[in-house]
């Protein structure tokens, strides 16, 4: 898990302070104190993070993103997102901003809670939602809702499993963060069987290019591509892993522009002209695109798509 300690107590105690007057509404005076801070430790990477956020705070959208860059040339890993930011003030495309190292450290702070605050805070329900989609698109093709090998992209703690295990056969997932495999890891069938078949701590991409062409029927992903700017290398790998017939089911967050943006929430959005084109792309042919809040940030249910696509 990343830590935004420089090493020395001392400015450590200064970074705090800095934060605390942003968080108070103060960001002039973060940057005051920032401003010693990187003058004494100019390596002091999560100072530099935090300088940019008090920039745009002021509205100093440039200085941000010069603070920002400066972060990136000292831990181009970006273990806190800064690609993100950049992308959501405009600095930088939003198919550049995926941050593994950033997804990996953010989920595995998470993983603990992840579960009971999905599930109960933000009333998640993407794989319940996904499952129906699926049901409904296999009711209409007259094809059995029934899969012999299902991958599930980003797995998780494992609520995607837990909605289609029933319907799979053989049953695989990945996902970045290793304490959120473990949580998945430890999860049982009714009958006292591993809810997976096989779990590894792989960026999902890479784990599509470790499948043997055409061998899976079904690939879901339930609220990961919104961590995911450019979709296509995940779009074309699913297609070469996937039967012909097979199916490709996901959410993600969207817009009603154009392309890919990263919103407020640090969190990619996709338009689903953008969507319908890269499946096209990739050979996937849409089936059933439907508009769908799958949680809910603040209050308000965040505007997504749910998509079941054929290759």
């Amino acid at each position: 898990m990343y830590s935004a300690s420089s090493g020395d107590k001392r400015l450590d105690r200064r970074y705090a302070w800095a934060e605390e007057a942003l968080k108070g509404g103060d960001p002039q005076a973060a940057i005051d104190i920032l401003d010693q801070t990187l003058a004494e430790n100019y390596g002091f990477t999560a100072a530099w993070h935090l300088y940019g956020l008090a920039q745009e705070a002021l509205g100093h959208n440039e200085e941000a993103a010069t603070a920002w860059r400066q972060y990136l040339d000292l831990d181009p890993s970006d273990r806190v997102g800064a690609r993100l930011d950049l992308a959501r003030i405009g600095a930088l495309a939003a198919e550049q901003a995926t941050s593994e190292s950033f997804s990996g450290a953010l989920f595995d702070g998470y993983a603990e809670r992840f579960d009971s605050h999905l599930v109960g805070s933000l009333q998640y329900q993407g794989p319940a939602l996904l499952k129906q989609a699926l049901a409904r698109h296999c009711a209409q093709a007259s094809r059995p809702f029934q899969f012999g090998t299902a991958l599930d992209l980003g797995c998780g703690t494992g609520l995607m499993g837990e909605a289609i295990r029933a319907e799979a056969g053989f049953l695989a997932g990945c996902d970045l963060s290793p304490r959120m495999i473990a949580k998945a890891q430890a999860k049982r069938c009714a009958d006292g069987s591993p809810l997976y078949d096989k779990l590894a701590t792989v960026d999902l991409t890479a784990f599509l290019a470790s499948r043997p062409d055409a061998s899976a029927d079904l690939v879901v992903s339930t609220d990961v591509f919104i961590y995911v700017g450019d979709l296509a290398p995940s779009f074309h790998q699913s297609a070469r892993v996937l039967k012909t017939g097979g199916l490709l089911a996901f959410t993600v967050q969207s817009h009603q522009g154009a392309g890919i943006i990263v919103g407020r929430d640090r969190r990619f959005a996709h338009a689903e002209g953008w969507i319908r084109e890269a499946l096209s792309l990739a050979r996937l042919r849409p089936m059933l695109v439907e508009s769908q809040s799958v949680r809910m940030d603040r209050g308000e249910p965040v505007p997504g798509l749910i998509v079941v696509a054929e290759h």
